[in-house]
Order: structure tokens, then C-alpha cells, then sequence
């Protein structure tokens, strides 16, 4: 070492010396260079839960908008809908298909479907107030049971094979 009234560093202070911190070394040369990922803050909602409540936020908007274009309709009667083997001719006219009834089996109240729609239409055609709706209702009862007591049946509301029978033969007489 030498001696010297100097202020700056000694030659042989190696120590004195700032660029040894910043220089490579070995080790840092051979280990992968990894990004340190910015530390969210203490009490911060993670990642994963601001997207759950985002998608539970859309579905909850996507139910709200159906829910309130639904109000529309249900204030309202429903419309009545038209199947595509129905026609919008009058009773009676060419255009309406046969109305023959089946003659096995029963129909009654709480009945619904195409043969009840059928068994309406042809109980409308025949003079009776029901309307066609394809549900065996109070109206397609009282219809059956009026019918039935003109054709000299016994008036129980039901329609079996004897009262298919008849209104079959009341259509045929009526053409």
C-alpha cells in the first residue's frame, strides 16, 4: 500500500471501487433472468374473483333483460295460436276437413290434444256453442251433455263409441 496524502481512493482499494457491484458474474450469467411480478396489495380482491363476479354480473344482467321483455306478454292474454292442419274456413264450407270421429276409445274432461280439437270443431258444426281450444274443458262437458241428451244418450259428458258414433252420424247427415 502506498501512503499518500491523497482524498480519492487508494489504487490498491479495490473495494472502493462502485462499478464490481453492477458487473455479471458467473452466477448471474447462468440463472434465468426472471421478471418479478408487481405484488397486489393487501386486502385487494384476487384476479380469479373480479372474473367470477364479472360472468355472475353478465348472467344476472342476461336473466333481468329476459324477465322484463317477458312482462310484455304476460300482461296481456296470450294469443291464440294456429297449428298448421287447423284451416280458417268457416264451419260448414268446402275447404274444412273431415271431421269423422274416432270410435274406439273415451273422451272427458281434462282431455286435451288434437282429437279433443277435433271432437270441438265438430260439435261447433253441428250448432253447439264451444270453442275450439283442444282442451276438454266445463264448455266442451256442457256441449257433450246437450248433445248427447237431443240423440236420446245417456247425457254423461263423456264421449265413448256410442257418441262418436252419433255425431259421426249427425256430420253425415248434415252434408
Amino acid at each position: 500500500m502506498r501512503g499518500g496524502g491523497s482524498d480519492g481512493p487508494r489504487e490498491d482499494d479495490w473495494l472502493a471501487e462502485e462499478d464490481w457491484v453492477d458487473a455479471p458474474t458467473e452466477e448471474t450469467r447462468r440463472s434465468p433472468s426472471r421478471r418479478r411480478l408487481p405484488q397486489r396489495p393487501p386486502g385487494a380482491p384476487s384476479r380469479g374473483l373480479i372474473i367470477l363476479a364479472a360472468a355472475v354480473s353478465i348472467v344476472l344482467l342476461a336473466v333481468l333483460v329476459a324477465v322484463l321483455q317477458g312482462d310484455d306478454d304476460a300482461a296481456g292474454d296470450p294469443a291464440p295460436t294456429v297449428t298448421p292442419t287447423e284451416t280458417t274456413a268457416a264451419p260448414g264450407s268446402e275447404a274444412e276437413p273431415s271431421l269423422r270421429l274416432q270410435e274406439s276409445g273415451t273422451l272427458s274432461e281434462g282431455d286435451s290434444g288434437p282429437r279433443v280439437r277435433r271432437l270441438q270443431r265438430a260439435l261447433a258444426r253441428l250448432g253447439l256453442d264451444v270453442s275450439s281450444d283442444g282442451v276438454y274443458g266445463p264448455g266442451t262437458t256442457e256441449a257433450v251433455r246437450r248433445f248427447q241428451a237431443d240423440a236420446g244418450l245417456d247425457a254423461d259428458g263423456v264421449v265413448g263409441p256410442q257418441t262418436a258414433s252419433a255425431i259421426n252420424d249427425a256430420l253425415a247427415e248434415g252434408e
